[in-house]
């Protein structure tokens, strides 16, 4: 079974709307199989997504509403086959801690290029409902960008 993890800062706007938008597409194609989580760098376990990220992914057909916080677990990354982060200081973060992931650890905003500026996901916490929709627009734009290269990926997952 594949494996995908999603990571931004506190776990509770940018990853869990990915996380939310590739797990619908997936299942739209019938590959249940792939595993997608998120987590963040900096979060702490158990807070509910954020209410802006959940009324977004409400008007896009998208439930995140279970969503629960997770700091970053160090044995799903190990196991995991790809991980997204969404700037690139968490990328920095993660290849500090766990150096043993950095072959699988990209730019969600770029991947499967060479990372770039314009790869990086501006947070929306904090900010107004039009932020957070900007924020849904650009995550949902990169996955379907990348999806054609998840599924090449994973190629025998049904």
């Amino acid at each position: 079974m594949g494996s995908i993890v999603i990571v931004c800062t506190g776990n509770m706007c940018r990853s869990p709307m990915a996380e939310g938008v590739l797990k619908k597409r997936l299942g739209e194609l019938g590959k249940n199989s792939i595993k997608v989580s998120s987590m963040g760098i900096h979060a702490l376990d158990g807070r509910s997504a954020s209410t802006s990220a959940v009324d977004v992914c409400i008007e896009n057909k998208i439930d995140i509403s279970g969503h629960k916080s997770r700091a970053l677990v160090p044995g799903e990354l190990k196991e995991s086959d790809l991980i997204f982060v969404m700037e690139p200081v968490q990328k920095e973060f993660i290849r500090i801690f766990f150096p043993q992931v950095s072959d699988r650890l990209f730019l969600f905003g770029s991947w499967p290029g060479p990372d770039h500026k314009k790869g990086t996901i501006k947070d929306p916490i904090g900010g107004t409902m039009e932020d957070y929709r900007k924020a849904f627009k650009i995550l949902n734009n990169h996955v379907e960008r990348i999806l054609p290269f998840v599924l090449a990926r994973f190629p025998e997952q049904a």
